[in-house]
């Protein structure tokens, strides 16, 4: 494996977790849960190298359209996330809608920053 998808893979999972455990903060500054927050944590460390990885390999030795490959794989990210949160969460009112805000303003971040 190059240094290049190593640095990329830290980069991004340190970008994700500090972006959607941000992200929950705030939506539930009221009903901030320690345990909610360590699973926000612990599904981000599950799917994001699992998500940069795969879209890496599959840009980078099938030639396939970076957005063809993106939205299933941001999609099965979503849905895995939104089953954590919602088997193993204490106060996700909607999990799934949850999980697709959260991976939607972190991907959103992500995109605005590789532009500027």
């Amino acid at each position: 494996m190059s240094k290049t998808i190593i640095i990329s893979l830290i980069i991004s999972l340190t970008l994700t977790l500090f972006l959607e455990t941000g992200f929950y903060l705030i939506v539930y500054i009221k009903k901030y849960n320690l345990k909610d927050l360590l699973l926000v944590v612990l599904v981000n460390i599950i799917t994001n190298p699992v998500v940069v990885l795969t879209y890496w390999l599959m840009t980078r030795y099938t030639g396939f359209n970076p957005v063809i490959v993106i939205i299933p794989l941001e999609i099965s990210a979503v849905l895995t996330e939104g089953y954590y949160y919602k088997r193993y969460g204490q106060f996700f009112k909607k999990p799934f809608l949850f999980s697709l805000a959260a991976n939607g303003f972190s991907y959103a971040t992500g995109l605005f920053i590789q532009f500027i």
